[in-house]
């Protein structure tokens, strides 16, 4: 009786917050208006082969970015997971994250670091150049807490701290994600998370102050240090539902098929589905696919540059106590090169 009464109040309060969330949803018209877009890139292999559709199965440390009640959700008592992804125009997209169980709940961390390469310094006086260069520095830290209410109910949170600083300037700005997952005893899992809600970005620094002469002022006046002001940008939050079906085809092989619901508060909603085959718990092989309605640029050109995904997993043991995973992850996109996701994990 208490735990359905426990279940029912979890999914209550989730659908209130969800409801209130996509009535003050954005629309498509704020696309590209959002501060720290880098929060939408996918971290983790095995989530982004599966298009992001693993919101209700995800479990472990792959979980704290995609959903963080399913980093409670494993049997394991540490995991650790390193991330390498070659994303679009050249940059570079590190990430590591630990969790580990303990009397409380379970505790996690994670980094995520933007490589931009070197890029050339520009003025109103040198639009060519000035011959020194400067890379931007972005990156997200965060803290997980997830914990069991019972043997089928997990939630979860993470706090995030993200910085983003170009030359002499800089904003930050802190963020909030809350999930839950449901185990069913018929193999169907539920999902449901609400993601990078939390406080506005806003860029200051030296690099916004400018030498002026004002406007009436005398020949001969001193020009005057004015900063210009920047504006201040929402994150980028999103409300997300999902569901899984497991599903035993034959001996030592299963299958899991998954759906998510993505409502973006600054750009279209999508809809996900992915499949994941498992063989004896050693090779994975997984797909997903992102629809989202696209909309036409003024180049005629779609707004929505992602395609179908796709990768594989192997899981090796190497002692009674030590698993040793890789995963790889391809994704489609327009105009730009493919992504490459690279993860490797240790499973204690």
């Amino acid at each position: 009786m208490k735990r359905n009464i426990l279940l029912i109040t979890l999914f209550a309060l989730l659908a209130v917050v969800g409801v209130c969330f996509n009535a003050f949803a954005g629309n498509p018209n704020k696309k590209g208006t959002a501060g720290a877009e880098e929060l939408l890139i996918p971290v983790g292999a095995k989530g982004t082969a599966l298009g992001g559709a693993s919101l209700a199965s995800i479990s472990g440390v792959d979980a704290i970015y995609w959903n963080p009640a399913g980093l409670a959700n494993t049997q394991s008592s540490v995991e650790a997971m390193f991330t390498y992804m070659k994303y679009i125009a050249d940059i570079n997209v590190t990430y590591g994250a630990v969790g580990v169980k303990t009397g409380i709940g379970s505790l996690g961390v994670s980094f995520q670091a933007l490589s931009f390469g070197d890029i050339p310094v520009t003025t109103e006086q040198s639009p060519d150049g000035t011959g020194s260069m400067y890379s931007p520095q972005f990156m997200t830290i965060g803290m997980t807490y997830s914990k069991s209410m019972t043997d089928r109910i997990f939630i979860g949170s993470n706090v995030k701290f993200v910085n983003e600083t170009i030359m002499s300037t800089s904003a930050s700005a802190f963020a909030v994600d809350a999930g839950v997952q449901y185990l069913t005893s018929i193999g169907v899992k539920i999902g449901v998370a609400m993601k990078n809600v939390g406080s506005a970005l806003r860029f200051e620094g030296n690099d916004l102050e400018r030498r002026v002469d004002l406007p009436g002022t005398a020949p001969g006046t001193p020009k005057r240090d004015l900063r210009i002001p920047a504006q201040a940008s929402q994150l980028p939050s999103l409300f997300e539902m999902g569901l899984s079906y497991d599903r035993q085809l034959i001996d030592k092989i299963g299958l899991t098929v998954m759906g998510n619901f993505r409502n973006n508060n600054y750009a279209e909603d999508e809809y996900i589905a992915g499949a994941e085959l498992n063989v004896n718990n050693m090779l994975f092989l997984r797909g997903g696919y992102v629809y989202s309605k696209t909309d036409k640029d003024v180049a005629d050109g779609k707004t929505y540059i992602y395609g179908p995904t796709a990768g594989f997993g192997i899981m090796y043991p190497v002692s009674a106590q030590m698993k040793m995973a890789f995963d790889f992850a391809y994704r489609t996109t327009e105009y730009f090169s493919d992504n490459l996701l690279f993860s490797a994990k240790l499973v204690f």
